[in-house]
C-alpha cells in the first residue's frame, strides 16, 4: 500500500484498506524495509493461524515476526539491519504482544477487528493495540520465526511514548505489558530525563563496557572500540565498488538453516552482503573465500569466537573488536582502518585506553 501522498490517515486506514481487497485466506501486513528469506518459512508460519488448537484451547488470532513474553523475553529471531535478534520461535510461543515489523492474521479476523486507524497510533503500537483486543475477546497472540532481515535506514522513535499511553489507557486490564519498545505505558523514563542523569547517565554503560573491553584487549590484542554498531554501520566505509561483507553468527541455527546462500541488499546505495553462519569454522571457511581487501563485520561473536577468529586473520590483516550491551562485534579490511570519527569521541573509548 502506497501512503507516501497521505491518501489514508494512518498506517492501520492503509493496510485495513489493502486487507479488504486481498483475497487469501491469511493476510501478512508488513513494513516495506523488509527481506523475506523464505515465503516457505511464512507459509508455514501461517498455516498455524488455520489450525484448530490441539488442546481445545483458545486459537491464534495474531503472529509475528517479533514479539515480546511477558517475562521480558524476546522471541522470534530476525536480522534488524546487521545484528541477530530474539531468540528462536519454530512453533509460536505465547507473547504480551508483537512488533509491527511484520505480522499475520486470518483475513476474515481482520475485517472483523480492523486496524485502529487513529491517527494517534499512525505508525506506533497498531499491533500491539490490535493483540491486546484479540486478547480481550479470547484470542491468542505469539510470536514465531519468520527470516526476514529488517533493512530500516533509521529508528523513528516519535510519538511512540504518546502511542504507547493511549493504548495502555484503552486496555486497563492488561497490567505491564510488554512491547519490543520497552513497557506499554511506563513512567519509569521520566527520570531519565532529568538534566543530571542526561547528562551522565551515559558514564555507568561507559564503565562497565570499558571493562568488558579490557577483557577483549586482553583475549585477542587488538584495539577496543564502545559503539551500537546496528546504530552506526552507515558511518563505515564500503562502497558501491568496495561493497561490506556482513557475517551473522548463528550457533542455534534457526536462522543460518533459512538463509544458506548470501543475500545482497542496499543502504544508502551501498551495497550489504549479508551471510549466516551456523559456525566459526563454517563462518572461518567463508573469511577465507574473501579478497584481502574486503569491509568485514562479523556480528555475534564470543569469547571462544574471537579466539578462533584471530587465528583466521592474517597477522597484517587490520581488523577491531567492538563492545555493545548485547553482544561483540569484528570491523576488518579497510573500513578497519578508515574508522568513523565519532568513534574517536570519549564515549567509544574505553577507560584508560589511548585515542584510535
Amino acid at each position: 500500500m502506497d501512503n507516501r501522498e497521505h491518501r489514508y490517515v494512518s498506517a492501520g486506514a492503509a493496510l485495513n484498506a489493502g486487507a479488504r481487497r486481498a483475497h487469501n485466506e491469511v493476510v501478512v501486513l508488513v513494513h516495506q524495509d523488509v527481506y523475506l528469506h523464505s515465503l516457505d518459512r511464512l507459509a508455514e508460519a501461517a498455516r498455524a493461524l488455520l489450525e484448530s488448537p490441539s488442546d481445545g484451547g483458545p486459537r491464534w488470532g495474531l503472529l509475528g515476526a517479533s514479539g515480546v513474553t511477558h517475562a521480558d523475553r524476546a522471541v522470534g529471531r530476525i536480522r534488524d539491519r546487521v545484528r541477530l535478534n530474539g531468540d528462536a520461535a519454530v512453533v509460536p510461543i505465547e507473547v504480551d504482544s508483537v512488533d509491527e515489523v511484520l505480522f499475520m492474521i486470518r483475513r476474515d479476523t481482520l475485517l472483523e477487528y480492523p486496524l485502529t486507524e487513529d491517527p494517534d497510533l499512525a505508525w506506533h503500537a497498531y499491533a500491539v493495540e490490535l493483540g491486546l483486543r484479540l486478547r480481550r475477546n479470547g484470542y491468542r497472540v505469539g510470536a514465531t520465526d519468520s527470516a526476514l532481515t529488517h533493512n530500516s535506514m533509521s529508528t523513528n522513535m516519535r510519538g511512540l511514548a504518546a502511542a504507547h499511553q493511549k493504548v495502555r489507557s484503552m486496555y486497563p486490564e492488561f497490567e505491564d505489558v510488554r512491547t519490543t519498545c520497552g513497557i506499554l505505558g511506563s513512567r519509569s523514563r521520566r527520570w531519565r530525563r532529568l538534566p543530571l542523569v542526561s547528562d551522565h547517565g551515559w558514564r555507568l554503560r561507559w564503565l562497565r563496557e570499558s571493562r568488558r573491553a579490557r577483557a577483549l584487549r586482553r583475549l585477542v590484542d587488538r584495539q577496543v572500540v564502545l559503539s551500537e554498531l546496528i546504530e552506526e554501520v552507515d558511518h563505515l566505509a564500503f562502497s558501491p565498488t568496495q561493497p561490506l561483507h556482513l557475517f551473522n553468527l548463528d550457533r542455534a541455527g534457526d536462522f543460518a538453516g533459512h538463509t544458506p546462500t548470501p543475500t545482497t541488499l542496499e543502504r544508502g546505495g551501498r551495497p550489504v552482503i549479508m551471510s549466516t553462519c551456523g559456525s566459526v569454522d563454517d563462518l572461518c571457511r567463508r573469511l577465507a573465500s574473501l579478497d584481502a581487501g574486503s569491509n568485514i563485520v562479523i556480528e555475534d561473536l564470543d569469547d571462544d569466537g574471537l579466539l578462533q577468529l584471530r587465528s583466521a586473520f592474517s597477522v597484517e590483516h587490520p581488523w577491531i573488536v567492538g563492545v555493545q550491551p548485547s553482544d561483540t562485534w569484528v570491523v576488518a579490511g579497510p573500513n578497519a582502518v578508515e574508522l568513523p570519527d565519532h568513534w574517536r569521541r570519549r564515549r567509544a573509548r574505553p577507560l584508560g585506553f589511548t585515542p584510535i
